[in-house]
């Protein structure tokens, strides 16, 4: 028997330690399909999560971007303490009398009110702007990436889970035959018609059979927990699988038509290139330092003493200017250049990103389009075998009632019927699977 996982294995112990059986630990229930189990599972996955919150940070930087085109207006103040110095004085021609002019003022308070509004900039505040809107829109676009991988994995747990409840009946069913099979070989034995020993072949036979039981009934308790995991739910809480497998008998298209699909809708096609765009704005902030950067100032100064009005007075007098600040760089050792050289060939690294995200993609649909192809063909051959299977055991019990077969031949039999409905089960399940990923290769939910 393989081992529990630690989390549900201290679940069970806790239950013991209770008085609770293991089987009676889930205490909740519910019914799921497969659009409800997608739909949960997005709501609580924390990668979904996280992709909105880098959404709402990328929104943030675009509106912060877009704030530097607009005026700001800052403000400042300061008081300073000078120290004692003579009056400022003058001397009459003739005479050696000083006359102070005014009181020096030792008391310094500098209030200012600055307005700043950039001109021209080179295209560096557009450029900055634009780069953010598109690094936002990929970034809303990533969302939907990743929630086709949250909607694959849901998908994929919840036919597991599917797999394993249909397998488990399987099993069980096999121990009711063999549990059958062996009350007649033991009716058969206290009449004389068969010996001991082929009461024991059917006695080994049921208790692998119980082994495999036991399995399957293990496989139903783990594929819940990770069910309950990707629902955000109690990892006791019981399910019941409301879906039924079948994809089986639905048509697929045609593999050219999945192609041009999947170049249309997959984002990761459409966040590549507008981070592609992102950085060819790039490009054209890193010249913005080949041109003038231009700004209108104004400012007003509410200072005690005022340093325009003389004689100094100490008291509030307010002042104003207003201009126009140009600055160019002349000679930066060509750091513009080597700029404006790594913004190029970042773009030339996008575009061939890009590229190969498509080749990617060409090979993940064509692979997952050939695989679902085959499946479908397993699923008719597995289907076929589970009726042979059939009629072979049905076949078999007679000539074993009729003593023409003997016990080992009803048993192999047995076996081969469990091997076929585990086979056809494997083979539906395995045909959503791969509905499901190509459908992520196509950049659907």
């Amino acid at each position: 028997m393989r081992k529990l996982p630690k989390m549900f294995a201290t679940l069970i112990v806790i239950g013991i330690m209770y008085g609770v059986q293991p089987t009676a630990v889930a205490q909740q229930k519910m019914s799921l399909t497969i659009d409800k189990a997608v739909e949960l599972g997005l709501a609580n996955s924390k990668l979904v999560h996280a992709s909105k919150a880098k959404i709402g940070a990328a929104e943030a930087k675009t509106s912060e971007t877009s704030a530097g085109q607009l005026p700001s207006l800052t403000f400042q103040g300061g008081y300073s303490r000078l120290s004692n110095v003579e009056a400022p004085s003058f001397t009459l021609p003739g005479s050696t009398t000083k006359i102070p002019i005014a009181d020096p003022v030792l008391d310094n308070i500098v209030l200012k009110l600055s307005l700043q509004q950039p001109i021209f900039t080179g295209f560096r505040l557009e450029s900055a702007t634009k780069i953010a809107q598109l690094t936002a829109e990929a970034t809303r676009i990533d969302l939907l990436k990743d929630k086709s991988d949250v909607a694959f994995a849901i998908k994929s747990a919840y036919w597991n889970m599917y797999k394993a409840f249909q397998l488990k009946k399987v099993n069980d069913d096999n121990v009711v035959q063999v549990q059958a099979h062996l009350k007649d070989v033991e009716s058969m034995e206290r009449n004389g018609v068969a010996t001991n020993n082929d009461v024991l072949k059917v006695k080994v036979q049921l208790s692998d059979a119980k082994l495999r039981q036991i399995d399957a009934k293990n496989m139903v308790l783990l594929s819940q927990v990770t069910m309950n995991n990707y629902l955000g739910q109690p990892l006791t809480t019981e399910i019941e699988l409301v879906t039924n497998a079948q994809s089986a008998t639905k048509d697929i298209g045609s593999w050219e038509s999945s192609m041009n699909d999947a170049k249309k809708q997959r984002p990761e096609v459409q966040a590549a290139e507008l981070r592609m765009k992102a950085g060819e704005e790039g490009i054209t902030m890193a010249k913005s330092s080949w041109y003038p950067q231009i700004a209108l100032a104004a400012n007003y100064n509410l200072n005690n003493p005022n340093q325009r009005i003389f004689p100094l007075k100490p008291e509030f007098t307010g002042t104003w200017d207003v201009g126009i600040n140009v600055s160019m760089n002349i000679w930066n050792w060509g750091v513009t250049n080597h700029q404006t050289t790594q913004a190029e060939l970042q773009v030339i690294q996008a575009q061939d990103a890009i590229g190969q995200i498509k080749e990617g993609i060409n090979v993940e649909v064509t692979q997952s389009y050939l695989n679902l192809t085959q499946m479908k063909e397993k699923v008719k051959v597995a289907q076929e075998g589970v009726a042979q299977a059939e009629e072979n055991l049905r076949l078999t019990n007679e000539k074993f009632k009729n003593g023409v077969a003997i016990s080992t031949d009803v048993l192999d039999a047995d076996f081969a019927l469990l091997s076929s409905k585990t086979n056809y089960t494997n083979a539906v399940v395995d045909v959503e699977i791969a509905e499901a990923r190509l459908q992520k290769a196509l950049g659907e939910e």
